[in-house]
């Protein structure tokens, strides 16, 4: 080997300005002999240090791609590198010493490969893309604009595959737009996540940065699901941005596609993320920007009138309300004042003022009333149906084993035993439909009124007006998941589509009264099996999820 090298090393310096055919040719086989060898980046630093010899090797690989191989090692050692500073610094070396570099197919694809995965593994994700970006090749007589083209876009690939759409901000959103090439498609981006979220990204971009853009123009292209990832983007990224500037944007969140807004989830929102003086600029806004309708005027009523932040209650923004001008609201006022009043004192009268503490944090919204800060979810809910259309529902999964949950009719009440106790459960509180309060009546014939939501999600089977939504069917059973002797209640609303609902609840006696503790809450994408201790069901990402009942709580394995 020595003695090869020696030979090689001759030839170089014996051809400082020209290089004839059997030289070249004796350089290139010598390349190919010691190509998988260590030896071959020796080999190459010395053809570096022969700047004619250098330029003619590299000429003739350029030409002839069936060389590219002796090359390849040689790129991939000069590109062993990881900051994106340190690559595009390299680039610029190699086209100042051979500015035919850039013919080079493996050079051009390192060269795009090796930026993009820098951006994506950069610390500082943005400040990566903008040095790309940035990036002009120093030698003039080298036409770099394709190739930054190219750059560019595979630069975008890596935005979207790194930014996270669950903690995107305003700045982010300001960033990717700066970046974008519209020139991304599903054959460039491949992956389906990726395409989702660039779908997402771009309306994002349209929204901030188009002067002029209509949501449901916006929306329109999107499908069902991706619609509905946009609108939870939206509400993370504004919820502390609430000002006038973003109100469109807030109204986007919250687009039904029919050319109308989810109201009570909207007044749901703005209560929970913004002040007194926010909200009532925002009502202003929506009374002098939005063609309303009777969903609006009832959601707003509701809002006023009930909610324990409602701006209502503020002496200030009340009289502001008053001044609002429109007959519309002007109507709406004077109801919100005749109806404010007699609220509390009528749902007490109902139910008593002897609720336990125990039960009483699992109150929720039943008939209008508001009995915490965040009662109102602020996901998507549909318009309210029939129990004809519930009941064709029901029909379609009749055939299932559903065993041991019996359909829950709700004209019909749930009747258990506690200690012997007869107790009974009915839903639909004041709404013979059936709604998402439950009513638990013991053997004293005291009543006392729950909710079925998902806490941690925020979703919930019923509508603004606490009906099942179409398509859902109710579910009960009794099961004793700890073998103790005492059933515990098991309630599940299931869907055609196998979207369920499921809440488990434990007896407790108080002082000969009886309650209700509640141990799970869930939402998955099938029906729900009770084997031994567990509870197991289908997550939404379509992995089975098992609940396991340990020291009277459920522990997720």
């Amino acid at each position: 080997m020595s003695r090869d090298i020696e030979i090689f090393k001759t030839v170089l310096e014996s051809n400082q300005n020209s290089l004839k055919d059997e030289e070249l040719a004796f350089i290139l086989n010598t390349l190919e002999h010691y190509q998988d060898q260590s030896i071959i980046h020796d080999l190459w630093k010395m053809i570096l240090d022969h700047n004619h010899t250098y330029r003619h090797v590299l000429e003739f690989i350029n030409q002839n791609p069936d060389y590219t191989p002796l090359i390849k090692t040689f790129l991939d050692k000069k590109f062993n590198l990881t900051s994106v500073e340190d690559i595009l610094a390299q680039i610029n070396i190699l086209l100042e010493i051979s500015p035919n570099l850039i013919k080079n197919r493996y050079f051009r694809i390192l060269t795009i490969q090796k930026t993009a995965n820098a951006v994506r593994e950069a610390s500082d994700l943005f400040k990566a893309a903008n040095a790309v970006k940035a990036f002009q090749a120093t030698n003039l007589d080298v036409d770099f604009s394709k190739l930054k083209d190219r750059m560019m876009v595979y630069l975008e690939i890596a935005l979207v595959d790194k930014i996270e759409l669950k903690n995107i901000t305003l700045n982010q959103i300001e960033a990717y737009a700066y970046f974008s090439t519209g020139r991304l498609t599903e054959n460039v981006l491949k992956d389906n996540q990726n395409i989702n979220k660039y779908e997402v990204l771009k309306v994002l971009q349209q929204l901030f940065h188009t002067p002029v853009v209509s949501v449901g123009v916006a929306l329109q292209p999107l499908s069902a699901s991706i619609r509905e990832e946009l609108r939870e983007v939206l509400k993370n990224v504004l919820r502390n941005n609430i000002s006038k500037k973003y109100f469109q944007h807030i109204l986007a969140a919250f687009y039904d596609e029919k050319g109308s807004y989810y109201y009570p989830q909207l007044f749901a929102y703005m209560s929970k993320n913004a002040d007194d003086q926010q909200m009532l600029s925002f009502i202003k806004w929506i009374e002098k920007n939005l063609q309303h309708d009777h969903h609006y005027h009832r959601a707003l009523k509701a809002y006023l009138k009930s909610h324990p932040r409602s701006i209502w209650k503020n002496k200030s923004a009340r009289k502001e309300l008053r001044m609002i001008s429109t007959n519309s609201f002007r109507k709406l006022v004077k109801e919100v004042e005749s109806e404010s009043a007699g609220t509390v004192f009528k749902f007490f009268k109902k139910y008593g003022v002897q609720v336990s503490s125990v039960l009483f944090v699992t109150l929720a919204v039943g008939g209008g009333l508001y009995f915490g800060y965040d009662l109102l979810a602020d996901k998507k809910n549909v318009e309210s149906v029939p129990t004809t259309t519930k009941a064709a529902a029901s029909e379609q999964v009749k055939n299932l084993d559903l065993n041991p949950f019996k359909e829950w009719k709700s004209e019909e009440p749930f009747v258990f035993h506690v200690n012997g106790e007869q107790q009974e459960m009915i839903f639909g509180q004041g709404n013979p439909m059936g709604g998402k309060s439950l009513v638990l009546t013991d053997n004293q014939n005291i009543e006392t009124p729950f909710d079925l939501v998902i806490n941690a999600e925020e979703v919930s089977p019923f509508d603004e007006k606490g009906v099942l939504k179409e398509g859902f069917s109710f579910y009960h059973t009794e099961y004793d998941f700890d073998v103790n002797g005492t059933l515990e209640v098991v309630i599940m609303a299931l869907s055609q589509t196998f979207e369920s609902f499921v809440w488990v609840y434990s007896p407790i006696s108080e002082n000969g009264s009886v309650g209700l503790r509640a141990d799970l809450a869930v939402k998955g994408m099938s029906d729900a099996k009770l084997v031994d201790n567990t509870l197991k069901l289908l997550s939404d990402q379509g992995q089975s999820e098992t609940y396991t009942y340990i020291n009277q709580q459920f522990v997720k394995q």
